[in-house]
């Protein structure tokens, strides 16, 4: 998609107004699978040797705790599911904070719904994640 998105959006209400007309839901189900076969594959271990090796993993802190593989796991696995029922909001949303990066801006920029969402997303699943798999029974 070949587009200067900074000429098409010039502020975050606009981008924020296209995204409310494209956006397509992501929900949890949507990476329960890979979430969970992740944590399964890596026996549980999926924190800090550190954090691990103290024993009290708690819902307060474990996101804080997560190894790097594991973020890196969980934020891949949203990406994909987020792209594949978003593409044209992502692609564009990306082109946006490379230019952005390129003109030297680092404001809240104009595709910041993208990055509120998409965060917002990532806590939300990674909380289900913990109460559904993690937290001892």
């Amino acid at each position: 998609m070949e587009h200067n998105s900074l000429a098409r959006f010039q502020s975050s209400e606009e981008f924020e107004t296209y995204w409310n007309e494209n956006y397509r839901e992501v929900v949890y189900e949507d990476v329960k699978e890979a979430f969970e076969d992740f944590v399964t594959s890596a026996a549980g271990h999926i924190y800090l040797s550190d954090y691990e090796e103290k024993g009290c993993i708690s819902k307060a802190d474990f996101k804080a705790n997560l190894s790097q593989e594991a973020q890196f796991t969980f934020q891949d696995a949203l990406t994909e599911v987020f792209y594949e029922k978003n593409p044209d909001l992502y692609e564009t949303a990306f082109a946006i904070y490379e230019e952005e990066q390129m003109n030297g801006e680092t404001g809240a920029g104009i595709a910041r719904v993208f990055h509120e969402t998409f965060g917002q997303l990532y806590d939300a699943f990674l909380d289900r994640l913990f109460e559904e798999k993690l937290k001892e029974r």
